[in-house]
């Protein structure tokens, strides 16, 4: 249940609260483009977010929390984000995310700033 209240926490933290955009494209990492979603549960609890990076900057990030199979969290957020060597900046809602990012094949891995690091995998 600790790792579930983690990802979501931190998912909420660094998609809803996150960071900058780059008006022009050098900062795109193609490997990043596309959908990508986690799931995970525990003790009854099931937690799944689906979030999207677009070629502009832009993204979306669906996150749905179940407990005892009732929805208790169902949000979509819009951001917008940037990339500099490893670092993924995000921004919702006018606040700002850093974190570091790797890609290697289907897996897209987020290390937020407290060094916790999620797995993510291309839909």
């Amino acid at each position: 249940m600790k790792n579930i209240k983690k990802l979501l926490l931190m998912f909420t933290l660094v998609f809803a609260v996150a960071s900058c955009t780059s008006d022009d494209d050098a900062g795109i990492d193609n490997k990043l483009l596309g959908t990508w979603e986690v799931t995970e549960a525990e003790d009854g609890m099931e937690v799944s977010i689906v979030a999207k990076f677009n070629a502009n900057d832009t993204g979306t990030m669906a996150t749905v929390a179940t407990f005892g199979g009732e929805p208790f969290i169902d949000q979509t957020f819009d951001f917008t984000y940037s990339v500099d060597g490893d670092q993924l900046t995000m921004t919702m809602d006018g606040d700002t995310e850093i974190s570091t990012y790797s890609v290697s094949g289907d897996r897209l891995t987020i290390t937020d700033s407290e060094g916790d690091s999620f797995v993510l995998t291309k839909v």
